[in-house]
């Protein structure tokens, strides 16, 4: 979809960055992967961000899966 506008995306999109607050990028083990935090010691992970095939076929970081306290992650 392409939107040509000269509103900036907050004003035509005002609830969109609502939904991703708790949303932030995090690399895991080398694959970029998007995660939500549900909680401070609990993580789900939302998206895979990668072109590697093999990447989309570990199963710690399929999407919906949890993962635990991340060393080193700063919100």
């Amino acid at each position: 979809m392409t939107l040509y506008t000269i509103l900036p995306p907050e004003q035509v999109f005002p609830h969109a960055a609502e939904a991703f607050h708790n949303i932030h990028n995090y690399s895991y083990d080398g694959i970029p992967i998007l995660i939500e935090q549900q909680s401070p010691t609990s993580f789900r992970v939302q998206r895979i961000i990668s072109t590697d095939p093999a990447h989309y076929l570990v199963p710690a970081i399929q999407p919906g899966s949890y993962l635990p306290v991340l060393q080193g992650f700063n919100n």
